[in-house]
């Protein structure tokens, strides 16, 4: 199972977890500066020329202006990459470190005869695992953004959110929920094994 675990992390961390894509309506942009301009103190001469400009304007479709696939790693090095250093550290060490460190106490437990010490560190860095509480981040994030993009429907939304989830999400659970299992049987095992 700790293997597994392991396999499960890989491409949980190195695969894209979500899609985050926003779109520009271009009609709605436009009624948008029809608004603006009604609003303003405009000479009316100086309003029935712009508004009268932006009628004449045939805008259909969307433009995307933001696309981005993400996976844990790359997050990281783009954060990286923008000065965001200390972000970028906790991003690697609660969804990588730790949890690599988790599961190679694990491996080595079960090698040793005298593994208390391993499973009691075990123990304390699942406290510091925020393997979990990320992939429910990542999972309020598309839900955020679908329902966003839903609840405007029909509305004219001049930028519409839409989100997907990719392969890396469903792999990086896959790895939360074994190694969670894996985790709770070593606890099982401290609780059961006398101390020295």
């Amino acid at each position: 199972m700790i293997i597994t675990s392991l396999c499960l992390l890989i491409p949980g961390v190195t695969q894209p977890m979500i899609t985050m894509k926003a779109d520009l309506d271009r009609q709605a942009m436009l009624n948008e500066g029809k608004q603006i301009i009604q609003q303003q103190n405009l000479h009316p001469a100086m309003a029935g020329l712009a508004t009268q400009f932006l009628d004449s304007l045939e805008v259909k479709g969307t433009s995307t202006v933001y696309e981005k696939k993400r996976s844990i790693l790359g997050t990281a090095e783009d954060l990286w990459k923008s000065g965001y250093h200390f972000v970028a550290l906790l991003i690697v060490t609660f969804s990588l470190v730790i949890p690599v460190t988790k599961l190679g106490c694990l491996l080595l437990a079960s090698a040793v005869k005298k593994n208390h010490i391993l499973l009691r560190l075990n123990s304390l860095l699942s406290k510091w695992s925020m393997a979990d509480v990320f992939a429910i981040g990542v999972f309020i994030a598309f839900l955020a953004a679908n329902a966003t993009a839903s609840e405007n429907t029909g509305s004219s939304q001049i930028v519409q959110f839409d989100a997907a989830l990719h392969s890396g999400f469903y792999w990086f659970v896959a790895y939360c929920l074994v190694s969670n299992l894996v985790g709770q049987l070593a606890e099982k095992k401290l609780d059961s094994t006398p101390t020295p």
